[in-house]
């Protein structure tokens, strides 16, 4: 899914490139200049070959990193000007951490993504009360505007990703037991969300798997993980891991290969669609 214009894929790519050149002449490896200015290597590695459009503290900050003199910083930030592709989501830079930033950018780039959530609903698939009351649980000390601003911005996003008519994204999702189970915002809220999953596995792009309690023990019980696959195949996917202590962004080939096996032993042990249909139906019933 491609956000960006194809008048600018020429400029994307000149500026990637002389921020390549530049780093390369500072030195510093990928993994260094993303350490540096706060940003993972898929991320550098994106920008350096003109499939993502760097923010404009980004080209301050690698210029910075790599040394560059004043007449190249400013002919980097003219290149940058001429790049007319923002994305959706610029709407909300007021509410919306750049870590945030940076994976939606690559979210909207991907085809397909592989997830595995673990202790909630993932966040393309909640309903509008659900997402409400994990933004409150999650950040108690923010302000109500706030906190609808983000929720407008992930419904938005939902929109942008999954309900596009044209090459919507892929999303084939694994729900542990457990982010079902959770009353996230009371029952009533909780029931909405099922109800939301049932209608939302009918949409030929999403599938939605139920791993059960009596599965047992499985690879993936330290965390939800999400695997973003792009629409060319020589471009390498990326594992992204949320956690409280940041976000991890892992593109070698052994982390890959652990990862895409994780995610396909937990659909082999989840239920097929009608099954986890059935348990979703039998869990309403429950309620």
């Amino acid at each position: 899914m491609s956000t960006t214009s194809r008048g600018s894929a020429g400029k994307r790519r000149l500026l990637g490139e002389h921020l390549r050149a530049l780093r390369e002449s500072s030195g510093l490896t990928i993994v260094q200049a993303g350490a540096g200015i706060g940003r993972s290597n898929p991320t550098i590695s994106r920008i350096e070959t003109g499939k993502r459009t760097p923010q404009l503290i980004e080209v301050k900050a690698l210029a910075e990193l790599y040394g560059a003199d004043k007449e190249t910083t400013a002919t980097l930030l003219k290149l940058l000007s001429e790049i007319k592709d923002e994305g959706w989501w610029d709407a909300y830079k007021d509410v919306m951490p750049a870590s945030l930033a940076n994976y939606v950018q690559l979210e909207a780039e991907a085809a397909s993504l592989k997830v595995f959530a673990l202790a909630v609903v993932h966040s393309l698939l909640r309903t509008e009360d659900y997402l409400r009351a994990v933004l409150r649980a999650t950040s108690p000390s923010a302000p109500a505007k706030e906190v609808d601003r983000l929720a407008a911005f992930h419904l938005e996003r939902q929109r942008q990703s999954l309900l596009q008519p044209e090459n919507p994204l892929e999303l084939i999702a694994v729900l542990d037991e457990a982010a079902l189970r959770r009353e996230v915002g009371g029952r009533d809220v909780l029931r909405a969300q099922l109800e939301h999953l049932l209608r939302s596995m009918e949409a030929p792009n999403i599938t939605v798997q139920i791993l059960p309690y009596d599965k047992g023990a499985h690879g993936a019980l330290n965390g939800s993980f999400t695997i973003l696959d792009f629409p060319d195949p020589s471009e390498p996917s990326v594992a992204y891991v949320d956690s409280p202590g940041g976000n991890l962004y892992l593109q070698k080939s052994p982390d890959m290969r652990r990862f895409e096996k994780t995610h396909a032993e937990l659909r082999g042990s989840a239920l097929d669609k009608p099954e986890s249909e059935r348990w979703l139906r039998n869990a309403l019933k429950e309620m």
